[in-house]
């Protein structure tokens, strides 16, 4: 018996219109509140930065460098001493950042921050440089390429002759020269008076020649006058380490206006030609200091004493003395006289000069033990302080006919200070005899721990 399955007269296209009915009749039972909200997509925008290492240049040894400002020509100052930074900039832009350290020559690049493309979003955006600072007056280092049969290198008022057979290969010779005028000071054994007038930098570093090279160069800063009495000192590792006396000297050559201070070279170190006192004389006087003020214990305890006051001379002055007259171009003047402090400052060690030491000024002895003072006591106390002058001989020789002029230059330095003190009992009945000495110490010329 055959089974049929009926539909009711309802065709397909009735049942799908009930269900559509159905449908909608059940949605209509949401409430207003319970419609669900489709969030439009919030864009995020691209975010722009420049990363940076800034490097040193020596030579053609690069090597990274910190304590470098960093400023950007739309954001100010960026970085101000690690030797990497990131900066965050607000749009695709040509961006010129500019670089300042003390002893390097300020420099500034421009930095490209490309776009992504307008339909590119939510992106980091990096560019990634690296940025390169040359020491003072060396941006553009004289550059050379020179082979087995030698050659010439130059730069400014600096040439380097090497001679044929002094390379086994070409190499590439780099050379810089600063005439700034310091200190020269780390010097192995015992400190001359001496400044530095010259300074060479040369690379590659470490390069050895099997004949001598030569390097001469003049010093510009000097019109009428050249300095006698120089010295050409090496240290092997670039701007590290203390110095070493060469013991082949400069040789000035100042034929045909040539006016160059000359040296031989076996290899590639940092070097260094330095002025020298030709003189020195030291007469040590002592000097008796202003009473210091009685410390009396009125309080029935004990009283523990640590620190004494007192005062002492600070400073050292400078005087010009002999032979300055004889300088009439006030710009070698001014020249020559910062040389000679540069190198009495580094023998004397001293940061600056005074026009006069002057009056003693107010200062603290810190005692290592303190003393005890019984009640009605007091501490009765003096103090001496060593005076050091000095007298230094400099010479310099005329360019003209090759006459000598020695200047005279007086220095008078506050040296240490002693204090001694005596323990007295003062009380109404007693005569003030005194009760002894108990201390003596080196106060060192200023707030120091007595030995």
């Amino acid at each position: 018996m055959r089974k049929e399955v009926k539909h009711f007269g309802m065709s397909a296209k009735a049942i799908l219109m009930v269900m559509v009915v159905f449908g909608t009749l059940f949605t209509s039972c949401y409430t207003k509140d319970d419609i669900p909200v489709v969030q439009v997509p919030e864009e995020v925008p691209n975010k722009y930065i420049i990363e940076g290492t800034i490097v040193a240049n020596t030579n053609g040894v690069l090597e990274t460098l910190k304590g470098v400002t960093v400023t950007s020509d739309k954001n100010g100052v960026v970085s101000s001493g690690d030797a990497n930074f990131i900066v965050t900039v607000g749009s695709p832009d040509t961006y010129t950042l500019s670089l300042s350290k003390t002893g390097y020559d300020p420099i500034s690049y421009k930095v490209v921050v490309p776009s992504a493309g307008d339909k590119i979003t939510g992106q980091l955006i990096s560019v990634n440089v690296q940025l390169t600072m040359y020491r003072e007056n060396t941006s553009n280092p004289g550059t050379g390429e020179v082979g087995v049969d030698g050659g010439n290198v130059v730069n400014g008022n600096g040439t380097l002759t090497i001679p044929a057979g002094a390379l086994t290969a070409n190499t590439t010779i780099t050379m810089s020269v600063n005439d700034d005028v310091k200190q020269a000071v780390e010097v192995t054994g015992s400190q001359e008076v001496a400044a530095q007038f010259l300074l060479g930098e040369f690379g590659p570093g470490g390069t050895k020649f099997l004949a001598p090279v030569d390097w001469s160069v003049a010093y510009d800063a000097l019109s009428d006058f050249y300095l006698a009495n120089t010295q050409l000192q090496y240290r092997a590792n670039n701007n590290a380490g203390d110095w070493t006396v060469m013991t082949d000297g400069i040789v000035y050559d100042n034929d045909n206006d040539n006016d160059k201070y000359n040296v031989s070279l076996t290899h590639f170190s940092q070097y260094r030609m330095v002025y020298l006192a030709s003189g020195m004389t030291l007469d040590a006087v002592t000097e008796t200091l202003p009473a210091i003020a009685t410390i009396l214990n009125t309080n029935p305890s004990p009283a523990s004493i640590s620190e004494i006051p007192y005062k002492k001379y600070e400073g050292a002055e400078l005087t010009l003395g002999d032979g300055w007259n004889n300088i009439t171009n006030a710009s070698d003047q001014q020249q020559i006289e910062e040389l000679v402090k540069n190198a009495v400052m580094a023998k004397v060690n001293v940061s600056e000069f005074k026009a006069s030491i002057g009056e003693p000024v107010a200062a603290n002895y810190v005692l290592r033990d303190p003393i005890t003072l019984p009640y009605d006591y007091h501490l009765l106390s003096k103090g001496e302080q060593s005076m050091d002058y000095y007298v230094f001989t400099f010479k310099v020789y005329k360019k003209a006919d090759n006459a000598a002029v020695e200047l005279k230059v007086n220095v008078k330095v506050a040296g240490k200070v002693s204090i001694f003190v005596e323990m007295d009992y003062c009380g109404a009945h007693h005569t003030h005899g005194s009760c002894g000495h108990v201390y003596h110490g080196g106060a060192g010329g200023g707030m120091v721990i007595g030995d």
